[in-house]
Protein backbone atom coordinates (compact mmCIF):
# COMPACT_ATOMS: atom_id res chain seq x y z
CA UNK A 1 0.00 0.00 0.00
CA UNK A 2 1.55 2.94 -1.12
CA UNK A 3 1.77 5.85 1.87
CA UNK A 4 0.83 9.58 1.28
CA UNK A 5 3.31 11.98 0.72
CA UNK A 6 2.61 13.62 4.65
CA UNK A 7 3.61 10.28 5.76
CA UNK A 8 6.44 9.98 4.26
CA UNK A 9 7.56 12.82 4.80
CA UNK A 10 7.16 12.42 8.43
CA UNK A 11 9.21 9.43 8.47
CA UNK A 12 12.20 11.75 6.90
CA UNK A 13 12.07 14.49 8.71
CA UNK A 14 11.37 12.35 12.26
CA UNK A 15 14.80 10.44 11.24
CA UNK A 16 16.85 13.69 10.27
CA UNK A 17 16.20 15.07 13.63
CA UNK A 18 17.86 11.67 15.66
CA UNK A 19 20.68 12.34 13.01
CA UNK A 20 20.97 16.01 14.22
CA UNK A 21 21.32 15.00 18.00
CA UNK A 22 23.39 12.09 17.37
CA UNK A 23 25.75 14.88 15.58
CA UNK A 24 25.14 17.64 18.02
CA UNK A 25 26.15 15.07 20.93
CA UNK A 26 28.86 13.99 19.03
CA UNK A 27 30.30 17.37 19.10
CA UNK A 28 30.43 17.31 22.25
CA UNK A 29 31.29 14.04 23.69
CA UNK A 30 34.49 13.67 21.46
CA UNK A 31 36.64 16.71 22.46
CA UNK A 32 35.18 16.18 26.43
CA UNK A 33 37.06 12.22 25.83
CA UNK A 34 40.01 13.20 24.38
CA UNK A 35 41.08 15.72 27.25
CA UNK A 36 39.68 13.11 30.21
CA UNK A 37 40.06 9.69 28.88
CA UNK A 38 42.27 9.92 26.34
CA UNK A 39 42.59 6.32 26.24
CA UNK A 40 38.95 5.47 25.05
CA UNK A 41 39.92 6.76 21.67
CA UNK A 42 43.64 5.35 21.42
CA UNK A 43 42.49 3.49 18.81
CA UNK A 44 42.65 5.08 15.47
CA UNK A 45 40.02 2.90 13.92
CA UNK A 46 37.67 3.51 16.87
CA UNK A 47 38.32 7.48 16.69
CA UNK A 48 37.68 7.69 13.40
CA UNK A 49 34.56 5.67 13.22
CA UNK A 50 32.90 7.71 16.12
CA UNK A 51 34.14 10.80 14.60
CA UNK A 52 32.61 10.50 11.08
CA UNK A 53 29.73 8.51 12.50
CA UNK A 54 26.60 9.54 9.91
CA UNK A 55 28.80 12.42 8.45
CA UNK A 56 27.06 10.60 4.92
CA UNK A 57 23.74 9.69 4.41
CA UNK A 58 21.25 7.77 1.92
CA UNK A 59 17.37 8.04 1.77
CA UNK A 60 15.75 5.40 -0.62
CA UNK A 61 12.16 4.45 -1.23
CA UNK A 62 10.41 0.65 -1.23
CA UNK A 63 8.73 -0.05 -4.17
CA UNK A 64 7.23 -2.53 -2.28
CA UNK A 65 5.84 -0.72 0.56
CA UNK A 66 6.09 2.69 -0.63
CA UNK A 67 8.57 3.26 3.03
CA UNK A 68 11.28 5.66 2.91
CA UNK A 69 14.04 4.67 5.10
CA UNK A 70 17.68 5.43 5.96
CA UNK A 71 19.01 2.69 3.97
CA UNK A 72 22.87 3.66 4.56
CA UNK A 73 25.61 5.49 6.24
CA UNK A 74 29.00 4.87 7.63
CA UNK A 75 27.54 3.64 11.02
CA UNK A 76 30.17 3.59 14.04
CA UNK A 77 27.93 1.01 15.38
CA UNK A 78 28.61 2.08 19.43
CA UNK A 79 25.18 2.31 20.19
CA UNK A 80 26.02 2.93 23.28
CA UNK A 81 26.99 6.27 23.10
CA UNK A 82 25.68 7.27 19.74
CA UNK A 83 22.05 7.64 19.21
CA UNK A 84 21.26 7.35 15.51
CA UNK A 85 23.49 3.81 16.02
CA UNK A 86 21.39 3.24 19.17
CA UNK A 87 18.40 4.33 16.80
CA UNK A 88 19.29 2.09 14.08
CA UNK A 89 19.78 -0.79 16.11
CA UNK A 90 16.32 -0.63 18.21
CA UNK A 91 14.13 0.00 14.94
CA UNK A 92 16.03 -3.30 13.62
CA UNK A 93 15.33 -5.03 16.72
CA UNK A 94 11.39 -4.18 16.70
CA UNK A 95 11.02 -5.32 13.38
CA UNK A 96 12.97 -9.10 14.22
CA UNK A 97 10.04 -9.07 17.20
CA UNK A 98 7.37 -8.65 14.62
CA UNK A 99 8.48 -11.30 12.31
CA UNK A 100 9.39 -13.56 15.52
CA UNK A 101 5.75 -13.04 16.99
CA UNK A 102 4.43 -13.66 13.30
CA UNK A 103 6.41 -16.52 12.84
CA UNK A 104 5.42 -18.53 15.84
CA UNK A 105 1.75 -17.48 15.71
CA UNK A 106 1.59 -15.54 19.37
CA UNK A 107 -0.73 -12.90 18.86
CA UNK A 108 -3.15 -14.45 21.25
CA UNK A 109 -1.09 -15.14 24.18
CA UNK A 110 -1.39 -12.42 26.97
CA UNK A 111 1.97 -9.88 27.15
CA UNK A 112 3.46 -7.97 29.66
CA UNK A 113 6.17 -5.10 30.32
CA UNK A 114 7.49 -5.61 33.11
CA UNK A 115 10.52 -3.25 35.22
CA UNK A 116 12.86 -4.26 37.78
CA UNK A 117 14.72 -1.41 40.02
CA UNK A 118 17.36 -1.72 42.46
CA UNK A 119 17.88 0.39 45.86
CA UNK A 120 20.12 3.11 44.81
CA UNK A 121 21.40 6.10 46.66
CA UNK A 122 22.78 9.45 46.05
CA UNK A 123 26.69 8.35 46.42
CA UNK A 124 26.46 4.93 44.51
CA UNK A 125 28.90 4.53 41.73
CA UNK A 126 27.93 3.71 38.71
CA UNK A 127 30.19 0.56 38.10
CA UNK A 128 29.13 -0.62 41.94
CA UNK A 129 25.30 -0.37 40.73
CA UNK A 130 26.17 -2.00 37.55
CA UNK A 131 27.65 -5.24 39.07
CA UNK A 132 24.41 -5.91 41.58
CA UNK A 133 22.05 -5.23 38.70
CA UNK A 134 24.07 -7.87 36.66
CA UNK A 135 24.12 -10.55 39.69
CA UNK A 136 20.68 -10.02 40.62
CA UNK A 137 20.06 -10.54 36.45
CA UNK A 138 21.92 -13.63 36.46
CA UNK A 139 19.82 -14.71 39.28
CA UNK A 140 16.68 -14.28 37.35
CA UNK A 141 17.61 -16.50 34.32
CA UNK A 142 18.95 -19.08 36.71
CA UNK A 143 15.64 -19.21 38.41
CA UNK A 144 13.54 -19.01 34.95
CA UNK A 145 15.72 -21.30 33.25
CA UNK A 146 15.50 -24.15 36.34
CA UNK A 147 11.81 -23.84 36.48
CA UNK A 148 11.64 -24.81 33.00
CA UNK A 149 13.22 -27.92 33.94
CA UNK A 150 10.34 -31.11 34.37
CA UNK A 151 11.62 -31.90 37.48
CA UNK A 152 12.63 -28.67 38.89
CA UNK A 153 9.65 -28.55 42.18
CA UNK A 154 9.95 -24.87 43.15
CA UNK A 155 9.13 -22.66 40.83
CA UNK A 156 9.59 -19.17 39.90
CA UNK A 157 6.96 -16.64 38.85
CA UNK A 158 9.27 -15.85 35.61
CA UNK A 159 8.41 -19.90 34.76
CA UNK A 160 5.15 -18.87 33.39
CA UNK A 161 6.17 -17.16 31.03
CA UNK A 162 6.92 -19.07 27.34
CA UNK A 163 9.41 -16.29 26.26
CA UNK A 164 11.19 -13.41 27.79
CA UNK A 165 13.27 -10.46 26.18
CA UNK A 166 15.07 -8.57 28.79
CA UNK A 167 16.99 -5.68 28.14
CA UNK A 168 19.30 -3.30 30.67
CA UNK A 169 18.75 0.52 30.71
CA UNK A 170 21.12 3.62 32.20
CA UNK A 171 18.70 6.49 32.89
CA UNK A 172 20.25 9.35 35.62
CA UNK A 173 17.89 11.98 37.49
CA UNK A 174 19.23 14.58 39.59
CA UNK A 175 16.66 13.35 42.78
CA UNK A 176 17.68 9.73 42.44
CA UNK A 177 21.21 9.89 40.97
CA UNK A 178 22.36 6.98 38.84
CA UNK A 179 19.82 4.49 37.99
CA UNK A 180 20.31 1.08 36.04
CA UNK A 181 17.00 -0.99 35.61
CA UNK A 182 15.80 -4.18 33.97
CA UNK A 183 12.67 -3.71 31.34
CA UNK A 184 11.35 -7.04 30.61
CA UNK A 185 8.86 -8.21 27.27
CA UNK A 186 6.99 -11.61 28.38
CA UNK A 187 4.25 -13.53 26.86
CA UNK A 188 2.49 -15.79 28.66
CA UNK A 189 -1.08 -18.15 28.04
CA UNK A 190 -1.74 -17.07 31.80
CA UNK A 191 -3.97 -14.17 33.25
CA UNK A 192 -1.39 -12.80 35.66
CA UNK A 193 -3.26 -10.67 38.82
CA UNK A 194 -1.77 -6.89 38.66
CA UNK A 195 -2.62 -4.55 41.40
CA UNK A 196 -2.66 -0.95 41.34
CA UNK A 197 -0.92 0.95 44.14
CA UNK A 198 -0.13 4.34 42.40
CA UNK A 199 -1.74 5.91 39.71
CA UNK A 200 1.69 4.95 37.12
CA UNK A 201 2.26 1.61 39.20
CA UNK A 202 0.96 -2.07 39.11
CA UNK A 203 2.47 -4.66 40.93
CA UNK A 204 1.64 -8.44 41.44
CA UNK A 205 2.55 -9.80 44.90
CA UNK A 206 4.27 -13.40 43.71
CA UNK A 207 7.12 -10.85 41.84
CA UNK A 208 7.36 -8.92 44.78
CA UNK A 209 8.30 -11.35 47.10
CA UNK A 210 10.86 -13.36 44.30
CA UNK A 211 12.58 -9.68 43.50
CA UNK A 212 12.79 -9.05 47.65
CA UNK A 213 14.69 -12.87 47.43
CA UNK A 214 16.88 -11.95 44.06
CA UNK A 215 17.83 -8.68 45.69
CA UNK A 216 18.97 -10.03 49.31
CA UNK A 217 15.97 -8.26 50.56
CA UNK A 218 16.99 -4.73 49.06
CA UNK A 219 15.08 -4.02 46.34
CA UNK A 220 10.98 -4.40 46.07
CA UNK A 221 9.62 -2.27 43.31
CA UNK A 222 8.54 -3.04 40.63
CA UNK A 223 5.96 -2.49 37.95
CA UNK A 224 3.93 -5.12 35.95
CA UNK A 225 1.23 -3.95 33.68
CA UNK A 226 -0.43 -6.02 30.46
CA UNK A 227 -0.22 -4.57 26.99
CA UNK A 228 -1.41 -5.44 23.69
CA UNK A 229 0.57 -5.70 20.28
CA UNK A 230 -1.30 -5.14 17.41
CA UNK A 231 -0.44 -6.07 13.79
CA UNK A 232 0.48 -3.11 12.70
CA UNK A 233 1.73 -1.24 16.20
CA UNK A 234 4.71 -2.90 16.90
CA UNK A 235 7.08 0.29 17.88
CA UNK A 236 4.20 1.60 20.25
CA UNK A 237 2.79 0.88 23.77
CA UNK A 238 5.99 -0.28 26.15
CA UNK A 239 7.54 -2.48 23.41
CA UNK A 240 9.88 0.24 22.67
CA UNK A 241 10.86 0.73 26.19
CA UNK A 242 12.47 -2.57 26.04
CA UNK A 243 14.39 -2.65 22.62
CA UNK A 244 15.31 1.38 22.66
CA UNK A 245 18.18 2.46 23.79
CA UNK A 246 20.34 1.34 26.22
CA UNK A 247 21.43 4.50 27.75
CA UNK A 248 18.89 7.32 28.19
CA UNK A 249 20.36 9.91 26.30
CA UNK A 250 17.62 12.62 27.53
CA UNK A 251 18.93 12.20 31.04
CA UNK A 252 22.60 12.15 31.01
CA UNK A 253 25.17 14.86 30.52
CA UNK A 254 28.04 14.79 28.23
CA UNK A 255 30.48 13.64 31.51
CA UNK A 256 27.75 10.86 32.67
CA UNK A 257 27.74 9.45 29.17
CA UNK A 258 31.64 9.50 29.61
CA UNK A 259 31.46 7.55 32.78
CA UNK A 260 29.13 5.00 31.25
CA UNK A 261 31.84 4.66 28.11
CA UNK A 262 34.07 3.89 30.21
CA UNK A 263 32.29 1.16 32.71
CA UNK A 264 31.27 -0.10 29.68
CA UNK A 265 34.56 -0.16 27.89
CA UNK A 266 36.22 -1.91 31.03
CA UNK A 267 33.25 -4.56 31.96
CA UNK A 268 31.93 -5.15 28.66
CA UNK A 269 28.10 -5.18 30.05
CA UNK A 270 25.33 -7.38 28.15
CA UNK A 271 22.29 -4.88 28.01
CA UNK A 272 20.53 -7.49 26.11
CA UNK A 273 19.35 -10.91 26.52
CA UNK A 274 16.52 -13.06 25.02
CA UNK A 275 14.48 -16.40 26.41
CA UNK A 276 12.91 -19.43 25.94
CA UNK A 277 11.43 -19.41 22.24
CA UNK A 278 13.08 -16.15 21.63
CA UNK A 279 16.45 -17.50 22.39
CA UNK A 280 19.21 -17.75 19.44
CA UNK A 281 17.43 -15.27 17.89
CA UNK A 282 19.91 -12.75 15.39
CA UNK A 283 19.12 -9.76 14.37
CA UNK A 284 17.90 -8.93 10.59
CA UNK A 285 19.59 -6.96 8.04
CA UNK A 286 17.86 -4.20 6.24
CA UNK A 287 15.05 -5.36 4.60
CA UNK A 288 15.44 -6.27 0.76
CA UNK A 289 12.54 -4.92 -0.81
CA UNK A 290 13.04 -3.46 -4.69
CA UNK A 291 13.58 0.56 -4.28
CA UNK A 292 13.08 2.87 -7.15
CA UNK A 293 15.97 5.21 -8.62
CA UNK A 294 14.62 8.31 -6.43
CA UNK A 295 17.36 8.59 -3.74
CA UNK A 296 18.23 11.68 -1.41
CA UNK A 297 21.54 11.36 -0.01
CA UNK A 298 22.92 14.22 2.24
CA UNK A 299 26.38 15.25 3.71
CA UNK A 300 26.92 16.88 6.95
CA UNK A 301 28.49 20.26 7.13
CA UNK A 302 30.49 21.18 10.21
CA UNK A 303 30.56 24.58 9.66
CA UNK A 304 26.66 24.99 9.14
CA UNK A 305 26.30 22.14 11.92
CA UNK A 306 23.41 20.81 9.67
CA UNK A 307 22.84 18.64 6.90
CA UNK A 308 23.08 19.71 3.21
CA UNK A 309 21.48 17.44 0.35
CA UNK A 310 24.22 16.35 -2.30
CA UNK A 311 22.38 14.65 -4.35
CA UNK A 312 18.20 14.35 -5.32
CA UNK A 313 16.14 12.70 -8.16
CA UNK A 314 13.05 13.08 -6.33
CA UNK A 315 12.37 16.68 -4.90
CA UNK A 316 9.16 15.97 -3.46
CA UNK A 317 9.99 14.31 -0.46
CA UNK A 318 11.36 17.22 1.01
CA UNK A 319 9.52 20.39 -0.23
Amino acid sequence: MQKSSKEQKKVFFSTMEKLRKSQSLKEKLIPYIQINYPSLLSNPTRKQRITECCNLVTFRRYLETWDVQLVSSNFCKYDRICIACATKRAMRMIKKFKEWIESHDLYNKQRYYIVLTISHKQWDELEDLMKRLQLYKSRLSKAYRNSKRDKQKTKSFFAQFDWMVISIEIAHKWKFWWHPHINILACSDNDIPIESIYQRWTINPDLLEEWKKITDWTSYIHNIRKIEIKKDHFSRSWIWEVFKYAIKFSDLTVEQLAQVMVAQHKHQYRFFETYWIFRWWKLAEWCTYDWDWSEWVFLYDNSKKDYEMINNNDKSLVI
